[in-house]
């Protein structure tokens, strides 16, 4: 039975649109088989608002989640949970450095709840760098937080994402001041947890 598409709030994403969306099988362990199905989107209203006054067309937020299936279905256990969360985490900063993003850091870890179930988030700490114009030579580097949670409901789920948090630390000082009006970091990081829990009610 093909595995269902993971839990979203469609009534968060109307700034969003969806970029992507897999199912694949990344690991194996003797005793239990691993599929996924993911979705991504990219924030599209901050995004065009910074287009039109700067020229520079870049995906400056995303959020994805994704449902995890064990085959055959194995309850929830310590031991699962942590190989579970360590192939997340690992797999999650090779998405951001799929982005682009460099000098990626742990920064915390913590537990959580989502709808009543307990869950792990971490977040990281990276820059973007974007290149203006290839003859300018001065790349706009941007730093940016990034935000993933695993919990486990009938299935393991995952969501996160990443956003601007704070202004560029260094660019073509226009460009530089354009971003520092368009980018709030605490609405970012607001809007991104919403996200990540409305996963949990639906």
């Amino acid at each position: 039975m093909p595995i269902p598409p993971p839990p979203v709030d469609d009534s968060r994403l109307a700034d969003w649109r969806q970029t992507d969306r897999t199912i694949e099988a990344p690991f194996s362990t003797p005793i239990v088989s691993v599929e996924t199905h993911t979705v991504v989107y990219e924030e599209r209203t901050q995004r065009e608002r910074i287009r039109e006054a700067t020229g520079l067309d870049h995906p400056w937020r995303f959020f994805f989640s994704s449902r995890v299936r064990l085959d055959p279905p194995q309850p929830p256990n310590p031991m699962l949970s942590s190989l579970l969360r360590s192939r997340v985490f690992s797999a999650f900063v090779d998405r951001l450095a799929d982005r682009g993003l460099t000098d990626i850091t742990d920064q915390e870890r913590g537990r959580l709840r989502i709808a009543g179930s307990a869950g792990v988030r971490k977040r990281y700490r990276a820059r973007l760098r974007v290149d203006p114009a290839a003859e300018t030579g001065d790349p706009l580097v941007v730093p940016v937080e990034a935000l993933v949670a695993v919990w486990a409901d009938d299935d393991y789920l995952v969501a996160g994402g990443a956003y601007p948090a704070g202004s560029p630390e260094a660019g073509p000082d226009g460009l530089v001041a354009e971003l520092r009006d368009e980018v709030d970091p605490t609405a970012d990081r607001e809007e991104l947890v919403a996200l990540i829990n409305g996963c949990g009610d639906q």
